[in-house]
């Protein structure tokens, strides 16, 4: 019973969410959330690879990874599982090969990340709500939904005005265009066929 009110709750949200954006339904949210639930799930379960610094974000259908792994390996990994996900149509891999990031990098993008929602918010001519932020190490990627693509320009540039922003990811869907998706199968297949090092 507790469980059946929890989901009817979360569907709740959802649809309160997903009534705010228009050009984006209740169904492609759902799907983005489960995905990254699956996703991240997948991660935790891999034995053999070192994922605990990634970060995985899914909004309309592409996937954003982003964060650190020690190797290569682990990078390319955690690309084969998010191809795993039925619901994700384009992978964008930004992990980089690195040390794990401190607890000032980490505040220092939430800054930045503010500060671009805060612009965002700030501009009628923008629907903040359709936008997700994140960002890394000065990098800034957009996400989401935009009703066309002056929003999206407008968006980028509120963007690349914060300070501390060394570039701008956009990563937006505008209606009426055509996303280049890569052929899913056989990217997963090169991603999966690259074993762990010992």
């Amino acid at each position: 019973m507790v469980r059946l009110a929890l989901l009817a709750l979360c569907a709740l949200s959802v649809s309160a969410c997903t009534s705010l954006q228009p050009g984006r339904s209740l169904g492609r949210g759902i799907d983005d959330f489960n995905a990254s639930m699956q996703i991240k799930s997948a991660m935790l379960r891999s034995e053999g690879y070192a994922l605990e610094g990634v970060d995985v974000e899914v909004t309309e259908g592409i996937a954003l990874l982003s964060g650190t792994a020690p190797r290569l390996e682990d990078k390319l990994h955690a690309e084969c599982l998010t191809w795993s996900a039925p619901a994700v149509r384009s992978v964008v891999n930004e992990i980089e090969i690195a040390r794990a990031r401190g607890p000032a990098d980490t505040a220092r993008d939430a800054v930045v990340t503010q500060q671009v929602r805060g612009r965002l918010l700030a501009d009628r001519e923008v629907r903040s709500v359709n936008f997700n932020i994140e960002t890394r190490d000065g990098v800034v990627y957009l996400l989401g939904f935009a009703r066309s693509a002056g929003e999206r320009e407008r968006a980028t540039r509120h963007a690349s005005l914060v300070e501390g922003v060394e570039r701008v990811v956009v990563l937006v869907r505008v209606p009426g265009e055509d996303a280049v998706l890569e052929p899913r199968g056989e990217r997963r297949a090169e991603l999966c066929d690259v074993p762990a090092a010992g």
